[in-house]
This record gives structure tokens, C-alpha cells and sequence, in this order.
């Protein structure tokens, strides 16, 4: 019987990008390009940096025009990381065209326009060859809602920064947790207030919002209308008096108008007038003073 030649298998490897693109430079029938740009860098490399600098620029124009005729276009932008209510402002921020050379688009300079948004507090941009744009983002994380002096509302970050461009009512839907906070100068001692509250736990499941007084202190609002007036120092310690009330009376299940800790040795409770109906479920109030 006749030999049967059995064929070996050859297993190809998938090439890399930059066999890709020398594939797609030669179909393009512009091998001329390329000699170019190994010729005008050959110049430019007894200039100097600076003589390199001046030569490259065009040159990578040049070559990126090329690679966009091999295929080597934006096509698909990939955003992650972004919450719906942000997604809008962070495609502006982006400013980049599908069908863009992708050679010709920086990274560096789309993160840091998307970096720069208040809402963002770090951007990782980067090409996916042959015509992908991948954007990571990681937002910050928002802690309150500030009414300004104007009544508008934003949101506040964990530093402190307000979040210009975050969608302060979407975001209190998703989260209805978030203190709103009042005064000029609040943001700025938001992250503070709110891990002093953390401290009391008790205290803190009541509170609904904070105003900032004279840029000095807090009156903190609680969920039946009453007000906790804060000192402007130590409120640390007057809450612990507060926190000594609520054990031995209940003051915070009462419906009383004002609880005064301004003074450093005592607790001052001021309860409603005679006969004004509040929501609360007892009529009666505590007052009086309260020696810590």
C-alpha cells in the first residue's frame, strides 16, 4: 500500500498588537510613512530633547493619521464606575469623538479632565487596541446634602469638597440616609460632625439634619422637630451629659422644643408652649435644669 504524508498541526499564535498594526500599515500601502518617521527621528536625535520634542509632534500625527487609515479608530468608549446620576457629566468631561485616531488621543489629558470633576476623586484612562477607550472611574463617596445660602442643594464628600456636579436628589433617593446640613461653612466640618455622632449611637439614629451656627458650632435637628443646641467646644462632652438624660429620663422620646448644652455644667430643656400641639405621641415635656 502507498504512504498516506500525514500533515504536522501547526498551533499559530494569536500576534501581538504591533504585528496587528505593521499588517494593517503594509495592506495600507504606505511603507513610505513609516520609513519617514524612522528617518526624521533619526535626524531629530543629535538635537537634543528638545530637537526630538519638535520633530516627534508631527511625526506622531503623522503616524497616528496612518494607523486611523488601518483601522485604528475610536469605536467604543467603556465607562465604568460612574453612578447613573453622574454618567452624563463624566461623558462631557471625556470630549471624545467615536472615529477619533486613537493614536492621536491622550490618555493623560482625558484622566485629568475627568479627574478635575468634583465628583471624581481618581480617573484611569487607557487605549484597547485596535478601537477601544477604556475609563475607570472611582467617584466620592457623598456624606450629606448641603442647602446652600441660595437654597439650592449639592452634594458633600467625605473631605469636605462639595460634588458640584452629582445630582443631589437622585442621590438622596438612592440613599435617604444622607444628613442634609445647613449654614455657611458646613461642609467644610461635615466629616466631623458625623463621626461624633457615630460615637452615639443613640443620639445619632435621631438626628435628620444639622444647621451651622455662626460658623462656630452645630444645632442638631431631630426627627420630631427638636433642637440640640451644641457648644462650640467640647461637644464631645455635651453629649455624653445628653447621652446621661436619655438614660434616666428618656429626653429623647419627649416632645420638647429645645435642648440647650451650650453651658459646660448643666442641661437646659425648653419644652413647647402651653397648648401647642406637636407630633409627638405625649403631650407632656421635660423642663427644667438637668445638673450633668
Amino acid at each position: 500500500m502507498p504512504r498516506v504524508k500525514q500533515r504536522k498541526a501547526t498551533v499559530q499564535d494569536r500576534p501581538s498588537p504591533r504585528t496587528l498594526l505593521l499588517r494593517r500599515l503594509r495592506r495600507a500601502g504606505r511603507p513610505t510613512a513609516v520609513l519617514g518617521v524612522v528617518a526624521l527621528l533619526l535626524i531629530a536625535v543629535p538635537l537634543g530633547l528638545r530637537g526630538v520634542l519638535a520633530v516627534f509632534r508631527p511625526v506622531r500625527a503623522a503616524a497616528a493619521t496612518v494607523a486611523a487609515d488601518a483601522g485604528f479608530r475610536i469605536a467604543h468608549i467603556e465607562l465604568s464606575g460612574v453612578t447613573p446620576g453622574s454618567r452624563a457629566v463624566v461623558e462631557r468631561a471625556l470630549d471624545v469623538e467615536r472615529g477619533k485616531a486613537i493614536f492621536a488621543l491622550s490618555p493623560a489629558a482625558v484622566a485629568a479632565r475627568v479627574g478635575a470633576l468634583g465628583l471624581v476623586r481618581s480617573a484611569v484612562v487607557e487605549r484597547v487596541l485596535p478601537d477601544t477607550l477604556r475609563v475607570e472611574v472611582t467617584e466620592r463617596r457623598a456624606v450629606a446634602i448641603w442647602q446652600r445660602p441660595d437654597g439650592r442643594f449639592a452634594l458633600v464628600g467625605a473631605g469636605g469638597a462639595v460634588l458640584e456636579d452629582r445630582d443631589a436628589g437622585a442621590a438622596r433617593a438612592h440613599d435617604p440616609n444622607l444628613r442634609l446640613l445647613v449654614g455657611a461653612g458646613a461642609p467644610k466640618h461635615a466629616q466631623d460632625l458625623l463621626d461624633l455622632l457615630a460615637r452615639f449611637p443613640a443620639i445619632d439614629s435621631k438626628v435628620v439634619a444639622a444647621e451651622r451656627i455662626d460658623r462656630l458650632r452645630w444645632n442638631l435637628i431631630l426627627r420630631d422637630h427638636t433642637v440640640v443646641e451644641l457648644p462650640d467646644s467640647h461637644p464631645a462632652r455635651a453629649l455624653t451629659v445628653l447621652m446621661q438624660a436619655e438614660r434616666k429620663i428618656r429626653l429623647l422620646d419627649r416632645p420638647v422644643r429645645r435642648i440647650d448644652l451650650r453651658l459646660a455644667d448643666r442641661l437646659v430643656v425648653r419644652p413647647y408652649p402651653k397648648g401647642f400641639v406637636t407630633d409627638a405621641a405625649t403631650p407632656s415635656a421635660a423642663s427644667g435644669k438637668h445638673k450633668s
